[in-house]
């Protein structure tokens, strides 16, 4: 039974996505059709639009979604039609040496797990369109392996419950799994867009006793505040200055700082204010070819730690669980990352707010789902 949909499909880097129809394959054994309800912006998303990251055209993008089951295949045993899910770039066979040593998101079969025969996508003439990490949300519904879904209940609202799959899983995940941050602990938050929330969130639920986030916006350090940053540091031009901002209000160093920015300068920065002894996590996205610089004095004698935490190290089904406890009991606050809904058709218009200093999240509402 062939799926008709309408997709946001790229045809070329820095051209406004362009709505139109594809034709999405029939579901093999393990997959399934979803009806996409919500959908957020991502800055991954917006990294291949622009072009700084590379994938072929024509594609569809979007990641970050909340959607219904429409059909399952033979096999599939998780889920049925009408259940509701949300969606990870980074599915995990659940077997193989990183997936039992508890990251999965380093698991080493992920091609294997996406690759399928033939396309997901393909135009109404029958050229095949790429699908962005096997997932391509940016559509009214989309084909996925089901080893990328797990449920949500019914209970939380679906315009917040997208974010779980990415800002959120990458962001909390990151400080609760890769830094594996105590309330011993201070911690700077370098960048305060939606990640960079989900991480002071996730120190706040850790326990930290220092939370500072930095952000050139005074009004997103304004918003860091009410989701936990306890101080706030405006970043200047010159990292060095910054980082010299951040040493005045933590003498001596952080144990922790998370990076959320996707740049070279903040990710040195990152390592550059750490304690000794302490730990950077680096979250943004980079071009493609980018190096780091860092003190080796300062690495070797200090014993720092300089990692990635891709995808925050999360565990994604066990995560959403977790996720949806703290939103239910009012300690992990999602309605207030999301600061626009808009209908899916006006997502050229959602990608230029992002560059609002007021912005965290922007989020479609497809299929009629919009607010």
């Amino acid at each position: 039974m062939t799926t008709h949909a309408l997709a946001a499909v790229l045809t070329k880097p820095g051209e406004p996505l362009e709505i139109t129809e594809v034709v999405i394959d029939d579901p093999r054994d393990d997959e399934v059709v979803v009806r996409t309800d919500y959908v957020g912006l991502c800055h991954s998303d917006l990294h291949y639009l622009d072009g700084s990251l590379a994938i072929d055209a024509p594609a569809v993008l979007g990641h970050e979604v909340l959607g219904t089951v429409a059909r399952v295949g033979s096999s599939v045993t998780r889920f049925s039609e009408g259940d509701r899910v949300v969606a990870t770039v980074s599915p995990a066979c659940g077997l193989c040496g990183p997936c039992l040593r508890g990251r999965p998101t380093q698991c080493s079969r992920v091609d294997a797990v996406r690759r399928r025969p033939r396309p997901k996508l393909t135009t109404s003439s029958g050229e095949p369109v790429t699908v962005l990490a096997g997932i391509g949300a940016f559509a009214s519904a989309f084909l996925v392996g089901d080893r990328s879904l797990a449920s949500v209940p019914a209970d939380v609202s679906g315009h917040v419950a997208c974010l779980l799959g990415c800002c959120i899983s990458t962001g909390i995940g990151a400080v609760v799994h890769g830094a594996a941050v105590s309330p011993t602990d201070t911690v700077a938050v370098i960048g305060c867009g939606g990640v960079g929330m989900a991480a002071v969130q996730g120190a706040r639920l850790a326990g930290a006793r220092r939370i500072v986030a930095v952000d050139v916006s005074a009004q997103k350090l304004a918003m860091a505040q009410r989701f936990g940053a306890t101080d706030v540091v405006v970043a200047d031009r010159d990292p060095t200055a910054t980082a010299e901002r951040l040493l005045n209000l933590v003498p001596g160093g952080f144990t922790h700082a998370v990076e959320a920015v996707g740049r070279r300068e903040t990710a040195e920065l990152a390592f550059d204010v750490l304690a000794p002894t302490g730990t950077a996590t680096i979250l943004g996205l980079m071009p493609e070819g980018e190096r780091l610089s860092i003190s080796a004095d300062a690495l070797v004698y200090g014993d720092r730690v300089l990692q990635g935490a891709y995808m925050g190290a999360n565990r994604f089904v066990a995560d959403v669980e977790m996720f949806t406890d703290h939103y239910r009991a009012g300690r992990l606050d999602l309605d207030g990352m999301v600061t626009r809904v808009l209908p899916f058709e006006r997502i050229n218009e959602g990608f230029e707010a992002m560059s609002d200093p007021s912005t965290i999240r922007i989020v479609l509402g497809v299929s009629g789902a919009e607010r």
